[in-house]
C-alpha cells in the first residue's frame, strides 16, 4: 500500500481531507486535534476552539463541499447566541479582560454541550469576532445557501458594538497569550468591518455585487478607528513581538493591508521564522507541547505557517494585481505571477515533506519529534487550501503556472524517522 508521500497530488488532499474529517463532530464542528490527555501530560484538545472549526472548515469551501462549510458556520453562529449575552453585556460595559475572564465569550467550548470549558483563559480574543464578521459575510455575498434569520443580524450587530466598546486596544490575539495590542487582531476585525462597509473594498472577490451593510452598518468611525490603530502597531506584531506567523492573516485570508507592507510582513517571517520543518510562531516562543522539552535556545516549528506561505503567494500569483498605501492598484506582469507561483511550491513542498507518511500535518516539531496533537485540524485544512490553489491556478493558466512533476506525483522522500512525543 502506497504512502501519502507516494500518492499523486488529487490522491494527497483526498488523504488530507479523510484526517480533517475524521475530526469533524456530527454539529458540524472540527475538534482542534484528537488528543485526549489521558495520559495526563496537559490539557485536552478534542474539544472545540472557535478559530479552529472557522479555519478548519475552510477547505471544504476549495474542495466545493459548501453544505459541510455553511453547516459549520451555523454551528459557530448557535455557539455565538448561546453566549449572546455575555456579548451584550460587554458591549454596554467594557469587562477587565484581566480578571472578568468569565464575562466574554469563550475561546474553547465542549464539543457536544458547547459548554465553556474554563473560565479562567485569556477569552477576549479579537480576531476570533473578525473572523465571524468576515465570513458570514462572505457566505451572504456568494450565496452558498446561508439562510439568515433577522435574529442572526441582531447578533452580528451586537458583535459590531462589543467591537466598538471594546475598542483597538489589547486583547490575547491569536495564540491566547496576552494581554496585548496585536496587529494580527486589529486586522482580522478591521477585515470583518471592511466586508459589511458600504464602500466595496471586498468588490474584487465577487462576480456579483450585493450590498450588505444595510443589514449591519457599520460607520466611516469605526473604519478609520480600526485603520488608525493597526498603522500604528505595524509592521511589528505588538510592542514585544517585532513580527510573528499569525500576521499571515494580514495577507490571507483579509488581504487588508497594502503590497508594500505585505512585501516586509513576509521578508520579516521568512528571514527571521522559517525552519525545515515549519514556522516559528515568533521569536523566543517557549511553548512546545506536552512531553516536549526545549534546548537552550529552541523553539517549535509550525508546518502551518508553511502551508499560510504557500496561500498567501498563491494568492498573489493569483490575482496579478495588489494595491498601494493610497490604495491605487498596483498590477504584476507574469513574470512576477511566476515568481510567486514558485515560491507558493516551494513552501508546499516543504510543507508536505514535514508531514506524516499517512498525510497528517502536525501541530509542530521540536527537532525532529512531532507534538502530540497530530493532526491540528486548521493546519490540516491550510494543506489542502494550499494544495488545491496551486491545482486550480494551474488548471486556469498551464502556459504559466506548471506543477512540477515531483508535486503532481510525488514519491517517497528520505527524511529522518519521526518520534512522537
Amino acid at each position: 500500500m502506497k504512502t501519502f508521500h507516494e500518492l499523486s497530488l488529487e490522491e494527497r488532499i483526498n488523504v488530507s481531507h479523510q484526517q480533517l474529517e475524521r475530526m469533524r463532530r456530527p454539529n458540524g464542528g472540527y475538534i482542534a486535534s484528537p488528543y485526549n490527555a489521558e495520559d495526563g501530560s496537559g490539557d485536552a484538545y478534542n474539544v472545540f476552539w472557535i478559530r479552529d472549526i472557522m479555519f478548519a472548515t475552510y477547505a471544504n469551501e476549495y474542495l466545493g463541499c459548501f453544505d459541510k462549510m455553511v453547516e459549520s458556520f451555523r454551528l459557530v453562529l448557535d455557539i455565538f447566541k448561546r453566549y449572546h449575552s455575555r456579548i451584550i453585556q460587554a458591549s454596554i460595559i467594557k469587562p477587565d479582560v484581566r480578571h472578568q475572564t468569565g464575562q466574554f465569550l469563550p475561546a474553547r467550548v465542549h464539543p457536544t454541550t458547547l459548554d465553556s470549558i474554563t473560565d479562567a483563559w485569556g477569552h477576549h480574543q479579537l480576531d476570533v469576532y473578525g473572523l465571524f464578521m468576515y465570513k458570514m459575510g462572505d457566505l451572504i455575498k456568494k450565496g452558498y445557501g446561508f439562510r439568515f434569520k433577522q435574529e442572526d443580524f441582531f447578533l452580528i450587530s451586537h458583535i459590531r458594538n462589543y467591537i466598538f466598546n471594546m475598542g483597538f486596544e489589547a486583547d490575547y490575539g491569536m495564540w491566547e497569550e496576552g494581554p496585548e495590542e496585536h496587529a494580527s487582531s486589529f486586522g482580522a476585525v478591521l477585515g470583518g468591518l471592511m466586508m459589511w462597509f458600504d464602500q466595496g473594498f471586498y468588490d474584487y472577490k465577487y462576480r456579483h455585487k450585493i450590498e450588505i451593510s444595510h443589514y449591519v452598518p457599520v460607520s466611516e468611525r469605526m473604519i478609520a478607528d480600526g485603520v488608525r490603530s493597526l498603522a500604528r502597531v505595524l509592521p511589528r506584531e505588538s510592542a514585544n513581538r517585532e513580527y510573528d506567523m499569525a500576521q499571515l492573516s494580514l495577507i490571507w485570508p483579509y488581504n487588508i493591508v497594502d503590497f508594500q507592507t505585505k512585501k516586509i510582513l513576509l521578508h520579516n517571517i521568512e528571514t527571521h521564522l522559517v525552519g525545515e520543518r515549519g514556522v516559528r510562531r515568533y521569536p523566543g516562543d517557549v511553548y512546545c507541547g506536552k512531553g516536549l522539552r526545549p534546548g537552550d535556545h529552541e523553539t517549535a516549528e509550525w508546518p502551518l505557517g508553511l502551508a499560510w506561505l504557500a496561500i498567501c503567494y498563491a494568492k498573489l500569483a493569483e490575482h496579478g494585481r495588489d494595491f498601494d498605501r493610497a490604495q491605487n492598484t498596483i498590477q504584476f506582469d507574469w513574470s512576477q505571477r511566476r515568481n510567486y507561483f514558485s515560491k507558493a511550491i516551494h513552501y508546499f513542498q516543504l510543507l508536505e515533506k514535514n508531514m506524516t507518511p499517512d498525510g497528517c500535518v502536525p501541530e509542530m516539531y521540536l527537532g525532529d519529534k512531532t507534538g502530540h496533537n497530530t493532526p491540528l485540524a486548521w493546519a490540516q485544512s491550510f494543506h489542502i487550501i494550499s494544495g488545491q490553489m496551486l491545482t486550480n491556478l494551474s488548471a486556469a493558466h498551464p502556459r504559466e503556472f506548471k506543477l512540477p512533476p515531483e508535486v503532481r506525483q510525488r514519491h517517497a522522500p528520505i527524511i529522518p524517522a519521526l518520534a512522537d512525543a
